[in-house]
This record gives structure tokens, sequence and C-alpha cells, in this order.
């Protein structure tokens, strides 16, 4: 009897597991496919002061600048922030206007604005997030990905790129832009042979258009979420969760602090 019940809780254990994934990517496909309605430019609550004596890094993209995944809601973008002012003993500052959802057509748009071309001047560094939702939404969906779409997609995204940083280093020719590059949230399902490709095909683009601008520095992720991929994603299988960040965060500490100490960015 004993055994009998030790089987039917495992049983039920693997049931509820999966059917946790199985919500989980469900809402993570939902999200991708159909992004919530947000405004062009984050309430004032996210904002740090814009005065500093080191300078102030600013957050400019999607879902992964703001966080999204983090439970504790800081993300690379708010590790980064709070190491900085560390480092800086509190004389830096941070601004993070990336919106959830974001496309590079998006991002676009709102750089044009007022107040993001205020804080774009004012930025010492730039760290952006921008591509994955591009990829992704354009291709047509995930359970069967249109590679003619995809192409499309990327073309569009690769001009948009270009135009964003050149707006970028018209309003700042000092400022550092860190660009994270795409990792595959899909290494681990039937698609990954497909979906790995076109990361990689993205991720070249990247390389292209930021090998044009000279302050413009590439951060590359696909490898962080290469290997066992859910052990660094939130449950819905698509965002970065806490320790998925804190990678992300590392490694771009490594190239921002050097250029801290070097006095990098103007």
């Amino acid at each position: 009897m004993k055994r009998k019940t030790t089987r039917t809780f495992f049983h039920l254990l693997a049931i509820t597991s999966f059917m946790l994934f199985l919500v989980g990517f469900i809402l993570a496909v939902w999200d991708l496919m159909y992004p919530p309605k947000t405004v062009a430019f984050q309430s004032k609550k996210t904002e740090q002061p814009i005065s500093s004596e080191e300078g102030l890094l600013l957050g400019l993209g999607d879902s992964q600048t703001r966080g999204i995944g983090d439970s504790k809601g800081l993300g690379y973008f708010g590790m980064v922030r709070n190491q900085l002012s560390k480092v800086t003993h509190g004389k830096s500052s941070a601004v993070n206007l990336a919106i959830s959802g974001q496309t590079s057509n998006d991002l676009l748009k709102q750089m044009k604005q007022d107040k993001v071309l205020l804080m774009v001047q004012k930025a010492k560094w730039i760290s952006i997030t921008i591509g994955g939702n591009d990829l992704f939404r354009g291709s047509g969906g995930l359970e069967k990905i249109n590679l003619e779409a995809a192409e499309k997609s990327r073309q569009q995204y690769e001009k948009n790129l270009k135009e964003i940083l050149t707006l970028i280093y018209k309003q700042n020719p000092k400022a550092l832009v860190f660009i994270f590059g795409l990792y595959n949230p899909f290494g681990d399902l039937d698609l990954k042979e497909t979906s790995s490709s076109l990361v990689s095909q993205w991720n070249e683009t990247i390389q292209k258009v930021t090998s044009k601008f000279d302050n413009a520095i590439i951060i590359p992720t696909f490898d962080l979420f290469q290997l066992n991929p859910s052990k660094y994603l939130y449950t819905d299988h698509f965002h970065p969760n806490e320790i998925g960040y804190e990678r992300m965060a590392t490694r771009l500490l490594q190239v921002l602090l050097d250029q801290v100490a070097e006095g990098g960015g103007k």
C-alpha cells in the first residue's frame, strides 16, 4: 500500500510539473504574439536623478532590459546599476526607458521623442536589448517558423538598428553603446536547429551593423543560454530568470567597469 501511494505521489508530481511548464510556455507564446500595450515613455517611478558626477547609464529596448522574469524585479539592468553605483561611490545615475514587448520599429519611434533624445544626450553609457520580438514574432510564430518571413523581418531589423545607432550618435557622439546579442530560448525544444540557425543569422546582422560604429559594443548572450537553457530561463521559457540575468549582468560589467576605470565615454 505504501509503495502504491509513493508511485501515485510521484505520478501526480510529474503531471503538475508538466502542467506548470505548459502554462508558462503558452503564456510566453501569447505575450510574444500579442504583447500588452504600453506607453512610449515609462513612468517617473522607474527613473533615477539624471545629474551625476560619474555619468548616466541609460537603458533602452525590450522586456529584457525591463527585467521581466526576475523575481526581484532587477533584471540585468538593475544589477548593473547597483554595481556601478558601488564602484562610483554613488556618483553615477541610471534611467531605464525600456518597454516590454518592443520591437526595433517601436524603439525607433520611441527614440524620436524629445524626452528620450534628452536622455540620450546626457547618457555616458547606453545599454540596449532589442531584436528578440522582431525575430520570433516576425517569423510567423513558434509552431511553424516561416523562413521567408523571418528573412524579411531580419532585413527590416538591420535597417532599424542602423537608424537607431545613427540617431544615438548624432545626439551623443561620445556615448558608449552596449548592445546585447540574441540567445535562443527554445534551444531545448523540437525547433532547436531552425531557431538556433535564425538567431545566429540575426547575431551576424548585429555584428555587421555595430561594426560601423566605433563606440558600439556587442555583449554576446547566445552561449550563456545554449546549454541547459531551462536553468537560466523564467517559467515562461522565454525571458531570463534571476540567474540568467546575473550572467548577462556579469558579462556587461566585465566591459563596462573597464571603461569606467579608464574614463571611457564622455
